[in-house]
């Protein structure tokens, strides 16, 4: 016997209106059922595989960073980063388990962030990144550019970008160059340029001589800020 479906806003309703040569033509019949229920009770796939990640349930890679492991899943971490996706083939390829040794980190909570990005984990929640040093944040930075990940790179530098002061604008300046964070460079050398005390102490201070292109081009902005030049200018 053969059916057709309709549906509306308050459930499925089948009529039997087929029949087959054995059978003898009769009343169509009405059969209503409730509504097609969400399997996933609300929550999208996002949701469910952040939790598996919490629970550390059905993974299937190991991250190793320094003397510490971390448990993920090879599909969200391929689906994130084809870098992460090439480098799982090749790992796959291998016998034993699958593991992606990250030797050029030295910071595991860099890892932590890392994957509580590609879960989705601090989706609506990124103000909260705060690593607890600077050299984590650099971390955080070099897994962003080795698996190619920018809303990562954002993250930290955003949190480069607060409590920015005359002790510590040189430390961010270099990374900026490290790193190619071309953007926050250029509005950290706008802001010196509009504050001249700020650029004259960091233009004399003893840690911009480990930073030649920096001293060089903080040297032009203040010669080029100087009232006598300003004066020819006119």
């Amino acid at each position: 016997m053969g059916a057709s479906e309709s549906s509306n806003t308050s459930g499925s309703v089948f009529r039997v209106t087929g029949k087959s040569s054995a059978e003898k033509p009769g009343i169509p019949l009405n059969i209503k059922l409730p509504p097609i229920r969400d399997m996933r009770a609300g929550q999208q796939l996002g949701e469910i595989m952040g939790g598996l990640f919490r629970r550390r349930e059905f993974t299937d890679v190991q991250l190793l960073c320094e003397e510490k492991s971390f448990s993920a899943h090879c599909i969200v971490l391929a689906a994130e980063s084809e870098v992460f996706k090439d480098e799982l083939l090749a790992a796959a390829a291998g016998e034993g388990a699958r593991e992606i040794r990250l030797t050029d980190i030295s910071n595991p909570e860099a890892v932590g962030f890392m994957l509580d990005y590609m879960y989705g984990l601090d989706a609506g929640a990124w103000q909260d990144y705060n690593p607890r040093t600077q050299d984590i944040n650099k971390d955080v930075l070099r897994l962003a550019e080795r698996f190619k990940l920018p809303g990562l790179t954002d993250r930290a530098v955003h949190w480069m970008s607060k409590d920015l002061t005359t002790g510590n604008v040189v430390e961010r300046l270099s990374i900026c160059e490290d790193f190619g964070l071309d953007l926050l460079r250029e509005k950290i050398l706008e802001q010196l340029t509009f504050n001249r005390k700020a650029l004259a102490e960091i233009s004399h201070s003893p840690k911009i001589m480990q930073h030649p292109k920096l001293m060089k081009d903080l040297l032009q902005m203040t010669a080029a800020s100087s009232p006598g030049q300003k004066q020819k200018r006119a």
